[in-house]
């Protein structure tokens, strides 16, 4: 596990989000739903820093903010581990969604996708069942997170890579044969399109991506359904933090 010193503006909070995360983890050793719930909810914290990191001129404060509220008072509210789970990954796909805006902002093509999108999420919604609208939730957004890989993939360097990613999210989609087995293909096809996402930012972050991916391999090793979905949301908070950490040091270069 790496431990990515804050150099920029949100340095301190950064490393203290980190902290706090290694602490509870730990705290919780031997629960892993409990483990599962404090890797989504940082995902949460270290997206929406993210989001707060490339609002410059202050375009989506309050729209943060107000997504931020909604999932803290859901954190709150949440009384059984389903019901944690659907907090934190509709809170995953609002962060990504208000990312996505930030990332294609000014391309009329990409804002139609992220409606159509949103409008698929609002109606899984209607199902009443925390696990499918989970599993919604995230396959919501992978193709936020394409959209903001081609974005950063100006060359095109990485077109077929993330091709790749789009025919293993389809084809587990199309073989999963339970809700949780949807979850679980979204959330590994997550984790390893933003693993494309940070190498495109900065090249130079490869060998601690492939740091994560290896941990993200060695812990699949499992039939566990349950440890395989911590894994995927302990690397998916992991590379948000990753990202984020270089790109606050970016911003306040």
């Amino acid at each position: 596990m790496i431990y990515p010193p804050g150099k920029g503006k949100s340095g301190p909070f950064l490393m203290q989000l980190w902290r706090d995360y290694l602490e509870q983890y730990a705290d919780r050793e031997g629960d892993v739903e409990a483990q599962t719930v404090v890797a989504a909810n940082h995902a949460v914290e270290i997206l929406t820093s993210l989001s707060r990191t490339l609002d410059r001129h202050d375009r989506y404060s309050k729209l943060i903010d107000q997504r931020h509220l909604i999932f803290r008072e859901g954190s709150r509210r949440a009384r059984n581990h389903e019901d944690r789970i659907l907090n934190a990954t509709f809170s995953i796909y609002n962060s990504l969604n208000t990312l996505s805006h930030q990332f294609t902002e000014g391309n009329p093509e990409s804002s139609a996708l992220i409606a159509k999108v949103d409008e698929q999420v609002h109606l899984s919604t209607k199902s009443g069942k925390p696990i499918e609208m989970s599993a919604g939730a995230l396959r919501a957004c992978f193709p936020l997170l394409g959209l903001i890989s081609i974005a950063l993939d100006q060359n095109q360097v990485m077109t077929g890579a993330i091709r790749q990613l789009e025919q293993r999210f389809a084809a587990g989609s199309a073989a999963a044969a339970t809700e949780w087995e949807h979850l679980l293909n979204a959330l590994y096809r997550i984790v390893e399109i933003l693993q494309i996402v940070a190498l495109l930012t900065d090249s130079e972050l490869a060998d601690q991506i492939n740091q994560i991916a290896t941990r993200f391999k060695e812990e699949d090793q499992t039939r566990d359904p349950a440890l395989k979905v911590r894994n995927g949301f302990c690397r998916l908070f992991e590379l948000g933090h990753l990202l984020v950490t270089h790109v606050d040091a970016i911003a306040g270069a």
